[in-house]
Formats: structure tokens, C-alpha cells, sequence
């Protein structure tokens, strides 16, 4: 394999980072994932890009998806990508930084979310607020609880996005 930038997307690809012209999109498995991601890791060819601004405040929600899936990649792929790798020495890697060329791709990582098996069995039992939740406050705090959801661990996905040499587009 030469020696290419990577760019790394959790679930985004935006239309500014496919090239005008031919480009193709294939899926790569876990093994050949892991091999490109730390192949380009030693070269510092791997640059993790976001959709959102991983470093404002009002993006917390987007951090702590991202830091799920990083964990989910180590656990279950053997892949480390950690929440920092998406930062530069600034700020953080914005997801139109990534423009797929001859010398350049993008590998998005996709997963399925789906309730946590604890929120699923307090579900079926009928018991909504979890077990020992007596008032209407610990009705509001357990909400989100009740909502949790996590990756399912089978349904990671590695897309590779790349340029493919032929004629130009308009």
C-alpha cells in the first residue's frame, strides 16, 4: 500500500470531500481496516476529521458518541482511535479538511445503535423509572437512562471512500 493520507469520519461524508469525477466507495473489512488505520498511524498519514466541533461546549452529546464508538473500536475491532486524534494542535479536525484525490481517502466508520440490555429488560418488565425509583423526580432523572442506547458491536462498518483514475466531471 503507498502512502496516502487517511482521513477517518465516524458516520459523516459531506459532498465537499468526494472528488468532481470518479470516485468509488467500498467496504472494507475489520482486518483490513485495522492494517490501513495503523499503517497510516506510523506513516502520520491518519487524520481524523469531524462533522461536528469536537471542542465546543455545545457539542457534548457529539463527544461522548465519538468516545463511544472509539471504545467500541478498541473492544471489539482491536483498532485504537482515541478522542484526541481528532484534534490538531489547535482545534479540532474539521470534516471538510477531508478531500478524497489520488493521493488522499476517506474511511468513514459507521455503527448501528441499539438500547442497552439493561434498559431493554426494565422495559419488558413494565418497570419504566428502573428498579427502586419511588418518586416523580426520580422519574425526571432516570429519563435519559431509559432512552441509553449503545453500539451494537456486530453492525461497525469500515466505507472506504477513494479517487479512481478516468475521465474528469464537470
Amino acid at each position: 500500500m503507498n502512502r496516502r493520507t487517511i482521513y477517518l469520519s465516524f458516520w459523516d461524508v459531506e459532498l465537499s470531500n468526494l472528488p468532481v469525477g470518479a470516485f468509488r466507495r467500498r467496504r472494507l473489512s475489520t482486518e483490513d481496516a485495522r492494517a490501513m488505520i495503523d499503517e497510516a498511524r506510523s506513516a502520520q498519514t491518519l487524520i481524523c476529521v469531524a462533522k461536528d466541533d469536537l471542542g465546543a461546549p455545545y457539542h457534548v452529546r457529539s463527544r461522548e458518541r465519538h468516545e463511544q464508538l472509539c471504545a467500541a473500536l478498541q473492544d471489539q475491532a482491536g483498532i485504537e482511535i482515541r478522542l484526541r486524534d481528532f484534534f490538531g494542535r489547535d482545534c479540532a479536525n474539521p470534516l471538510c479538511l477531508a478531500e478524497v484525490d489520488e493521493h488522499r481517502c476517506l474511511l468513514v466508520v459507521d455503527c448501528t445503535y441499539v438500547f442497552n440490555d439493561e434498559v431493554r429488560a426494565g422495559a419488558a418488565s413494565g418497570d419504566v423509572c428502573g428498579p427502586g425509583a419511588a418518586s416523580d423526580d426520580a422519574v425526571r432523572r432516570s429519563g435519559p437512562a431509559i432512552l441509553s442506547m449503545g453500539i451494537a458491536p456486530d453492525s461497525i462498518e469500515f466505507h472506504l471512500f477513494e479517487h479512481v483514475e478516468g475521465p474528469a466531471g464537470d
